[in-house]
């Protein structure tokens, strides 16, 4: 290997390293206490919310945490149900089938 060739791969490696690391420190802290202002939107006749409200901009700051949230038994059984998917939608938040969600077996 001659040298030119060993630079491109080391400065490769470093720059691959640092878009790793950059990643890592963009990682969403998913707090499932955010969730809590949506509760009020799954009693029976509840209207849904509009995308600018407390529920909406708390799950809007928290892409991909669905999964997360499925975790909590506090909230579960609001997160598993089908009017979370109705909820995504009037948020415009992705809401993926529960049992997409890693070792999602049901809610206790």
């Amino acid at each position: 290997m001659n040298t030119q060739h060993a630079f491109v791969v080391a400065m490769s490696i470093v720059a691959i390293t640092l878009m790793v690391k950059m990643h890592l420190g963009m990682a969403v802290d998913c707090d499932s206490s955010k969730f809590e202002p949506c509760i009020q939107y799954f009693a029976d006749g509840a209207s849904l919310p509009t995308p600018d409200t407390p529920c909406c901009e708390n799950i809007q700051g928290q892409p991909g945490c669905y999964c997360e949230y499925i975790k909590d038994p506090k909230i579960c059984k609001y997160v598993a149900s089908p009017r979370a998917k109705e909820l995504g939608t009037a948020c415009r938040v992705e809401t993926p089938d529960p049992s997409s969600c890693p070792g999602f077996t049901g809610c206790p």
